[in-house]
This record gives structure tokens, C-alpha cells and sequence, in this order.
């Protein structure tokens, strides 16, 4: 007779224990060992979890694969602490080798990277991006973080096992196209930016007319906030900086022109997006925004195009022949992003360089669709040679009330195999799902959209390589054999995980009082008891069914599975779709509020601790929500954001062409003076503050970002209300250095256990911390007295 000690329960029996029962039973035992009790996870956990590509600028792609499809390059990302820097590496797998794989489960060993590299030259994230495969599939080249911060383009041979820059450290690379090594086309941040702010550190008197607050105090911080570049070339091995043939000047571009940089067949003339010395005031009606309301609309006069700043100009694609700089539009249209349609404006020539295929991009009213009351912006095909176009798909928009029915973002669009008659457009719906839609070119010229909507491949290789991942699992790398359908894991980047206990993950969905249908993610604690009612913390800004973000969504601020490690629910909230209206703040709250009573009528959570972290946009929600929602939060924090509030406005002036003021417009419906005042003395949560109940930790990533979250910490010290302000000197937005990240989640563990649960790190280091939140309590219930 065999006993299983797991069978019997007695996993904690005492050794002595089990012998007695030996002799007790007579019966022959067997001890099944028990498994080893999984520890918690941890920001630093978090910080050391590899990701496939870039999670959170998208600039490196997980998996590219060369032209010929023999081998592809894998993107990973990671944090290293000990050396408190990011690191990226990639690895360069054979497809063959892959494929084999997949298609035979009796193979046991995966298959090794032919080639893998690692660099980790910078404080912060991405160290790698934009990589981008030669035409003869043996190389391929990408963009370094030099130790300057500078972009550096490298080229990597896979053969030689070497790597070589193509452009010099201290130029910084903004974007690249290349299609071999004596071809390639990539542009400059202007060297203008730092030869100005160097000059005006010596200057005795500096004209303030004009310039932004920003700009006048940090002059040598603000490279990192402008745009303006200079076209440079290497035609047939010789490099040449771009000259407007008409000027002789630098040919400059802005983040649109760099995004839909796109370099010909020969490697002598380029695509872009251009802004427009001069804006037709035709524009302004044959091109609308999404809908009337919108603050991003296109307004016709003169723009700068020498200026720092071009985030906000209206663009067009042109057609620039890099050896003469002679420049001609492509469409003689704005692109969509221009009047505040929200997809990417890329650009991809055919394999013979007849046609560039375009996307987000106005046509002409003679290709506009006449039953269409808005001249929507397309995914047009284009006539090189004739200039005539074809629009294959007319996009969606953003309006007042959320996405259109059927609202997809178009990320990319390209020719299938650089051919002329096939169109790829790849997609990501709101939910974070992607997809790609194909179009064929019938005989009569005409396009349709094909199913399935597969890419053309190779008939030699028929394995795909992708990344398998949700909110709940890991993510890994799975190649599937698309003729059997079989699919095999070839990489696990995270094994470590196998020895944490990340705790239970779910989706709640409910409605909100308009009966609006919301998800979220719900982290729970791993020792979680049905019917105890536990703290919560609300996180903002989204939440992403598909992908594997331990935070919640971002590093910056979010700390969902720490928080739970430490027996808090977290619920990672979806943003409201309605934006840059009166009604953004009401519909988010709303969310806030039912959510947490759906939580509270479950018998999940205590309603006397709950606590919310905003992060850039929703730091305006979280700051509204504190100032008006009926739910009694226990703790807040917010980092690094907008909050609509007089001084953020007044110290936008001239700040990237006053986009702050023209969105706090549209959120406020006028700007705060005259009788506009009266307006934002009501809606502004800056004029409110006297209403938080709540203990509010500010956040600031750097000292620029200082300014803008001044007004909600000053008022509160004014009010004598408990409120922390920490900054980050060096923080970016999203935050990807692994110091800068330990602060920053570490905080909001610290704060939240302290404010929900009554407890205090031991660490010594954090003594003085603790020591300023206790006298931040007794203010706390010194304000609670009086309330009563």
C-alpha cells in the first residue's frame, strides 16, 4: 500500500511526525516531494523582464525578416540593474533551421541564432531600432543609442559577423531608409538646436519674443522635445546633405517627414511629408477634421519651416530627387494627421519605381468620393510618371463620441514583395488587436481587398515566426509551419518566471450609468481568499487584453502585479474614447465610479481603501476625479502629465506650436480669461484642489515636466493637504531606466501599501521617506477632523 504524503495533506508534517505514521499504519510511505513555495514578484522583477521589439514606441519591431526570407532578426529588450541600463539584443535566426523545427515535433533541441549581439550604451530605452534588411538579404542596418544619446546608424553584415557606422556619432540619426551600402537616404536632428542653446548660455541679453517659457529656462534640455532634421544622402557611395534646388538651403523635415521617409528602387529619389510654406485657404474646408469639435484642424497662412518645432504643421508627401533637391507634391493634398485623422502617414515604392503606394493621404476632389460628406483621407496608390491616383481604402476617425464604427489605425503600408499589384495594409484595431488587409489589382486597373488576407510568401519557406503573449502569460517566440498548422515554441525569454507566483489575472467587464461596455484587467493578490474584501488601486491610461505588461501598461508610476504581491487588487482601467471634448473627464470618471461599484457589489474590495495613479493624459481624469467623484479615495498619484490648469496653459505660450492651448480650448470650450475665466473656475481642477480629499503624490520626469505639475502640488501645500512631490531630474516620459523605474513603481508600492494597508519598508535607505509620509497622515487626519 502506497501513501502519498500530498494525498493525505500533511505537506508540513515534521519528519518524526511521518516516521510515527510509519509505524503506526505499517504500511510503506512514499514522500512526494512538495513543489517550492514560488516567491512574489517585484519591481525589480518588472524591470529585468525581457520584452520582444520596443512595448512602447514601437520602433523595433520583435521579428524582422529579410527580403528573401533566409533569415530573420529577433528584437529583444531588457533592463540591467546592476549596471542600472537598458539593454536591447538581437539575434539573427536561419528560417531553414526554424522551419525544420516547426514541422517535425522529434526534433527536441530549438534552434540556436546564428549570429546574436547585445549593446546597453545608454541610461534608457530603446537602445536599438529601426531595423531595416538590405535588398541582398546578407545585411542589414539599424540605429544605435551611442553613449552621446545620438542615434548612430550601423550596418551588420551576417557573414563577417561585424559591424560598421555608416553615419558619425555625433550626428543624430532621426530616421533612415537604405537600400544598399552605397545607397541609403536618413536625416539629421539639425545641429542649429544645440549651436543655439550653446550661444545663448554665453549670450549677455536674449530676445524672449516669440520663444516658450521651456525654451528660455532649459535651453539644453530641449533637443530632446524638437524635430526639425536635415536630408542627408549617400548616392553611389558618396554622402551629400540634401539642398533645396530652388534655395540652396538644408531640405528640413519634421517628425511626419521622418515617419514617411521612403527611398526608391534606385536609390535617387525619396518620399516624404514636406510642411508647407504656405497653407491655401481652400484647405481649410476641402479638408476637415473628423469631426467639427476637433482641436487638430488644418489653418491656413504661413508656417516656419525653419523652425524647431514642426509637430503641428500641415504637411504634404512629395517626391524629392536627392542628387538636384528638385521637389514636386505628390498629391497636392495635405496628409490626414495634418487635419487630426490619427493613422500613420507612411509611404512604400512598387519593385519597378513606377508607384508609391501612401498612406493617410487627402485626394483631390476629383478623387474624392462623392457620397462621402467628409473628403476622407485614403490609403492611395500613385502614378510616379502620370501623377494619377487610386484610393484603395478610405480611412475612419476619432470624433467627439469615440472611434467610428469600423475605426481601424493604419500602422504601415507597402507593396507585397515590392510588386506592383498587390497592397499590404497592416492595421491595429482599438482593443490592440493587428491585422493586415491585402489588395489585388484586377485587369481593368481596378482594387480589390482579397480573404484571406495573408502575405505573399516564399514557396521555399512556409513557417511564420511570431509572439505569442496575453495580460495573463508570457511572452514567447513561436514559429508555425503554416502547411500542417503546427506551431512550437522556439524561444522563452522570461524562464525565470517559472519560479514566481504572478497571481490570478482576469478580465471584468461591466457598463457604466449610460450604459456604456467597458473591460478591464483585474490583478489579484497570489494568496487571494474569495470573500475578503481588499484594498484597490485603479490604474489609468488602458488596458491591452494581448499583451504581457506586469505594470498594468506602462513602467512609468504603474506597478499592477507588485501591488498585488503585496495583497492589493489592481484594476488596469481602459481610457474613454471621447477626447479633447467638454465631456473627457465626466466619461472617464464614470468608468472610475461604476467600475469600483461593480467591484464593491461583487464583495471584492473595501470601499474605504481605494486608491488611483494617473500617468500623462489621465493625469487631467484623476485630478478631475479627486475633485468631483462621488468615491472616497484613500491615496493618489499622478506623474508626468497634462491637467488642463492655468498655469500649464499660461506657460504653454509658444510651447510646440501652443498645442497644449488649442487642446485645453477644446476641453474647456474657451480659453481662461474674459468671461472664459468664470468657465474654468467651474471645470478646471486647478481652481478645485480645495475639494481633494485624498493624500496626492506628484511625479515629475524631469525638469521641464516640473513646471506643468507645479499647480496641483502648490495648491495643495497652500491648502495645508498632504501631498509628496518627487522629481526626477533626468526622467524621460515613459521611463526605461532601471533606477529611474525602482523610484518611480518602487514609489507607488511604497505609497500605496502605506496609504491602504498601514505598512512601512524596513529598508533603512527609506527611512526618511516614511518619516515625511507620518507627518503627511497627521496633516491628514488634522484635515479629516475638521471635516467633521
Amino acid at each position: 500500500m502506497l501513501i502519498s504524503v500530498g494525498a493525505l495533506g500533511v505537506k508540513t508534517l515534521r519528519r518524526q511526525h511521518i516516521l510515527r505514521l510509519l509505524v503506526v499504519t505499517g504500511v510503506a510511505l512514499t514522500i512526494v516531494p512538495c513543489e517550492a513555495t514560488k516567491r512574489r514578484f517585484t519591481v525589480a522583477d518588472d524591470i529585468t523582464l525581457t520584452h520582444f521589439g520596443d512595448p512602447y514606441t514601437g520602433e523595433a519591431d520583435p521579428v524582422t525578416f529579410s527580403p528573401d526570407r533566409r533569415y530573420f532578426v529577433v528584437c529583444t529588450e531588457r533592463g540591467l540593474l546592476e549596471q542600472n541600463r537598458p539593454e536591447s539584443t538581437l539575434r539573427v535566426f536561419r528560417t531553414d533551421e526554424v522551419q525544420q523545427f516547426a514541422s517535425h515535433p522529434n526534433i527536441v533541441n530549438q534552434p540556436l541564432p546564428v549570429w546574436s549581439l547585445s549593446k546597453s550604451t545608454y541610461k534608457d530605452a530603446p537602445i536599438i531600432t529601426h531595423i531595416n534588411w538590405l535588398v541582398d538579404s546578407t545585411e542589414f542596418a539599424f540605429l544605435l543609442k551611442a553613449p552621446s544619446g545620438n542615434n548612430q546608424l550601423l550596418l551588420a553584415n551576417i557573414k563577417k559577423r561585424t559591424i560598421l557606422p555608416l553615419t558619425p556619432e555625433h550626428q543624430d540619426v532621426t530616421a533612415f531608409r537604405i537600400r544598399d551600402r552605397s545607397h541609403y537616404v536618413y536625416s539629421v536632428l539639425s545641429p542649429d538646436i544645440l549651436n543655439k542653446a550653446v550661444a545663448e548660455t554665453r549670450a549677455t541679453t536674449i530676445v524672449g519674443t516669440g520663444r516658450s517659457l521651456p525654451e528660455l529656462l532649459f535651453p539644453s534640455s530641449m533637443s530632446e522635445l524638437h524635430d526639425l532634421s536635415d536630408l542627408w544622402a549617400v548616392i553611389d557611395g558618396k554622402s551629400l546633405q540634401v539642398l533645396e534646388k530652388s534655395s540652396g538651403q538644408p531640405i528640413h523635415l519634421y517628425s511626419a517627414g521622418q515617419n514617411a521617409l521612403a527611398l526608391s528602387p534606385s536609390g535617387r529619389s525619396v518620399i516624404t511629408a514636406l510642411a508647407a510654406r504656405t497653407v491655401p485657404s481652400e484647405w481649410e474646408s476641402l479638408y476637415p477634421p473628423p469631426y467639427p469639435s476637433s482641436a487638430v484642424r488644418i489653418e491656413a497662412g504661413q508656417q516656419n519651416v525653419g523652425a524647431f518645432d514642426g509637430l503641428r504643421y500641415v504637411s504634404e508627401f512629395v517626391l524629392i530627387d536627392l542628387s538636384s533637391g528638385e521637389t514636386r507634391p505628390l498629391t497636392g493634398a495635405p496628409i490626414g494627421d495634418s487635419a487630426g485623422w490619427v493613422h500613420a502617414a507612411q509611404a512604400d515604392w512598387s519593385a519597378d519605381g513606377h508607384e508609391v503606394v501612401l498612406s493617410n493621404a487627402f485626394v483631390p476632389l476629383h478623387v474624392h468620393d462623392a457620397h462621402d460628406p467628409l473628403n476622407r483621407p485614403c490609403v492611395a496608390v500613385v502614378d510616379i510618371a502620370s501623377g494619377s491616383m487610386t484610393c484603395l481604402e478610405r480611412l475612419k476617425g476619432q470624433t467627439a463620441a469615440g472611434y467610428e464604427e469600423g475605426y481601424r489605425y493604419v500602422e504601415s503600408v507597402r507593396f507585397a514583395s515590392g510588386k506592383s499589384e498587390r497592397v499590404m495594409v497592416n492595421y491595429q484595431l482599438p482593443g490592440g488587436t493587428r491585422g493586415t488587409t491585402t489588395y489585388i489589382r484586377l485587369n481593368d486597373g481596378s482594387w480589390k481587398p482579397i480573404s484571406p488576407s495573408d502575405e505573399l510568401k516564399s514557396e521555399e519557406y512556409t513557417v511564420e515566426v511570431s509572439v505569442n503573449q496575453s495580460f495573463r502569460d508570457p511572452p514567447v517566440l513561436v514559429a508555425t509551419d503554416t502547411g500542417t498548422g503546427t506551431s512550437r515554441v522556439i524561444f522563452d525569454p522570461n524562464p525565470q518566471l517559472k519560479d514566481i507566483d504572478l497571481g490570478e489575472a482576469s478580465v471584468l467587464k461591466w457598463k457604466d450609468n449610460t450604459g456604456r461596455e467597458w473591460i478591464a484587467g483585474l490583478y489579484k493578490p497570489p494568496d487571494y481568499h474569495p470573500g475578503e474584501r481588499y484594498p484597490l488601486v485603479l490604474q489609468t491610461h488602458d488596458f491591452f487584453e494581448r499583451n504581457f505588461e506586469p505594470s498594468g501598461v506602462y513602467p512609468t508610476a504603474f506597478a499592477a502585479r507588485e501591488l498585488a504581491a503585496v495583497g492589493i487588487l489592481v484594476l488596469q482601467v481602459n481610457e474613454c474614447t471621447i477626447i479633447s471634448t467638454p465631456d473627457e473627464a465626466s466619461c472617464n470618471v464614470a468608468v472610475y465610479e461604476s467600475a469600483v461599484d461593480k467591484l464593491i457589489a461583487d464583495g471584492l474590495v473595501d470601499q474605504n481603501r481605494i486608491g488611483i495613479i494617473g500617468f500623462s493624459r489621465t493625469c487631467y481624469h484623476v485630478l478631475e476625479a479627486l475633485t468631483s467623484s462621488t468615491l472616497h479615495f484613500r491615496a493618489a498619484s499622478i506623474t508626468d502629465g497634462v491637467n488642463f490648469g492655468y498655469v500649464e496653459y499660461i506657460i504653454s505660450n509658444d510651447f510646440i506650436n501652443n498645442s497644449v492651448a488649442h487642446d485645453a480650448n477644446a476641453v474647456m470650450r474657451v480659453p481662461p480669461w474674459g468671461d472664459g475665466l468664470q468657465q474654468w473656475l467651474k471645470t478646471s481642477p486647478g481652481f478645485n484642489m480645495d475639494k481633494v480629499m485624498a493624500p496626492l503624490q506628484v511625479v515629475a520626469n524631469g525638469r521641464l515636466d516640473l513646471l506643468n505639475m507645479w499647480e496641483p502640488y502648490a495648491v495643495l501645500r497652500f491648502l495645508h493637504k498632504p501631498v509628496d512631490l518627487i522629481l526626477l531630474p533626468g526622467g524621460t516620459h515613459i521611463l526605461t531606466n532601471p533606477g529611474e523605474r525602482m523610484v518611480s513603481q518602487g514609489g507607488t508600492v511604497d505609497w500605496f501599501r502605506f496609504w491602504l494597508q498601514g505598512d512601512e519598508d524596513p529598508d533603512p535607505a527609506k527611512a526618511e521617506q516614511y518619516k515625511r509620509w507620518r507627518e503627511l497622515r497627521k496633516l491628514q487626519q488634522a484635515n479629516n477632523a475638521r471635516q467633521k
